[in-house]
């Protein structure tokens, strides 16, 4: 059954009742007091990034960033994308970091 349609069939007899879309009724005019009154709806949580990305980076010899790879905001796809960015550059030393905080480390291989 429809929300309106239970409505109008539990206020039916009474005198008051209005038409739904009609205007508002007037400061000391009667209305019907049937309502239906519906939980509000759920509100879906947004899962929020980290506040500051993680950074995939490939460094050289010398201890300077060769390449900036990517930045994602989510730790299991930065251990992924540095999974993936090892099997790329086998080379080369490559880092996840969260501004200086190093997460995980690839260390060159001998």
């Amino acid at each position: 059954m429809q929300q309106l349609d239970a409505l109008r069939h539990l206020s039916g007899s009474c005198r008051h009742q209005r038409r739904p879309g009609s205007p508002p009724a007037r400061k000391y005019e009667n209305v019907c007091q049937a309502r239906l009154v519906l939980p509000h709806p759920r509100k879906q949580i947004v899962p929020t990034p980290i506040q500051r990305g993680l950074n995939v980076e490939a460094w050289t010899t010398s201890g300077s960033i060769e390449w900036h790879l990517a930045t994602v905001y989510n730790f299991e796809l930065g251990h992924l994308v540095l999974d993936a960015a090892a099997k790329l550059y086998p080379a080369q030393e490559i880092t996840l970091r969260q501004a200086c905080r190093v997460i995980a480390k690839r260390e060159k291989p001998d």
